[in-house]
């Protein structure tokens, strides 16, 4: 009898192990592209995985092959060597180039062409510790454009075309190489990733101007604090890196985020570059980038982030809390009697709420941080109501500050590390 129930167990599970094989088994849509003399061919797998954190899902994998008269091309070495997808993640067109050209590659990426009738494959950059990336240098007024970073695809939409890399001639790949896509000529450059002039870079990614002649990018770079001893530490820890790829060297152009009103890297961008810094000729002849000699600062302003709604004003000094919290009563026509709450908290700082009726704002001070912030009240639903009544209250302030006033209480920005270390 025991017999026959353990039996009977052993088939019931083998049919629902070969039912739910049949539903969880790999589902394939095949989609071809040309380009030039190459055929593309993607391939996207659609699976059932188990996540920890949501049981069975499904999940889709596009994978390429690219073919040249019927015959498979074949890489020189590894697409990628550590996430256990070890296909072909991405095809790119260069319509730029002399005769049609493409890149492909995982975490490497390769040029593939075709010369006397035979398909070069010419390594572009090897893998590194990051995602491979491609970053036009010219095609945004010949300065660079969008930086990307290349990942795999997951949805078969996305197989209905080839993409395209165009709009520029300079094409940065990796951060350790630039493609001239006219000549198909590739220059490496700092491919052993070193640190210059202990600044490190780029940090954040990708490039932010290119020099007028054509020659050396510029990178944000960030001071090595770790090795440093105090009395080595600059004020801030900010500088831009000016590299040669056509030479394989740079230089360091440090500069003091409060004289260029640098207040968050993630905002770097051309205009505040061409503000604050400038390209002269050297005794050489040779483009330098340097600091510009103002005869005026530009005037501090705010930052409004449009990602979740918050006015911020920084660095500024206690001062400005309460030129700020009259500039928002007389904006809503409200008195000191619409202060709702008013409390200081040891981590959170200085928070004031206003309030008329079910409308409710917060203003938020730390002092250590040097930050005051304004937005809707902490737990009031988002709305457009509130949205645009942040961004009115803050572009009305920012037109003062842009006139030059209130600028008594900004203070001077210190980098984290001369926070920590308690160096002032």
């Amino acid at each position: 009898m025991k017999v026959a129930i353990l039996l009977a167990l052993i088939i019931a599970s083998v049919l629902l192990y070969l039912r739910f094989s049949k539903r969880s088994a790999a589902k394939s849509i095949e989609k071809i592209l040309t380009y030039g003399p190459f055929t593309i061919k993607a391939v996207a797998t659609t699976s059932t995985a188990y996540n920890m954190n949501y049981g069975k899902v499904k999940q889709t994998n596009i994978a390429y092959s690219i073919f040249y008269e019927g015959q498979p091309i074949r890489f020189p070495g590894r697409l990628e060597t550590n996430t256990g997808l070890p296909f072909l993640w991405k095809v790119y067109a260069l319509p730029g180039a002399p005769s049609p050209s493409l890149i492909a590659g995982s975490q490497s990426l390769y040029l593939i062409y075709v010369k006397d009738k035979t398909v070069v494959v010419e390594p572009l950059v090897a893998q590194g510790s990051d995602f491979a990336s491609l970053q036009f240098l010219d095609s945004e007024k010949e300065q660079p454009g969008p930086f990307r970073e290349v990942f795999m695809e997951n949805d078969p939409a996305e197989m209905e075309t080839l993409d395209q890399l165009e709009g520029g001639r300079f094409l940065m790949i990796s951060e350790h190489a630039v493609l001239d896509v006219q000549t198909r000529e590739i220059k490496g450059f700092n491919t052993q990733n070193q640190s210059l002039g202990n600044y490190s870079f780029p940090s954040p990614h990708g490039a932010l101007a290119f020099s007028p002649d054509q020659t050396s990018l510029v990178f944000h770079a960030e001071f090595q604090s770790w090795n440093a001893q105090d009395a080595d530490l600059p004020e801030t820890e900010h500088g831009l890196v000016v590299y040669n790829f056509l030479n394989d060297d740079g230089y360091v152009v440090p500069h003091n985020d409060t004289e260029t009103r640098m207040i968050n890297v993630q905002n770097i961008d051309i205009e505040w570059i061409n503000t604050f810094f400038e390209w002269k000729q050297d005794k050489r002849g040779k483009l330098q980038l340097q600091l510009r000699q103002l005869e005026k600062t530009p005037p501090w302003k705010g930052t409004y982030d449009p990602r979740d709604h918050y006015y911020t004003l920084y660095p500024v000094k206690p001062g400005m809390l309460p030129v700020f919290l009259n500039f928002v009563l007389s904006q809503m026509g409200w008195s000191k009697a619409n202060i709702l709450e008013d409390k200081t908290g040891e981590y959170t700082g200085r928070t004031l709420v206003l309030a008329s009726g079910e409308l409710k704002l917060d203003i938020n001070f730390k002092e250590d941080e040097q930050k005051l912030s304004f937005s809707k009240h902490l737990y009031a639903e988002t709305s457009p109501e509130y949205i645009n009544l942040v961004k009115k209250i803050a572009s009305a302030f920012d037109h003062e500050l842009s006139a030059g006033k209130h600028q008594e209480h900004f203070g001077r920005i210190i980098s984290l590390t001369r926070q920590i270390r308690g160096i002032n």
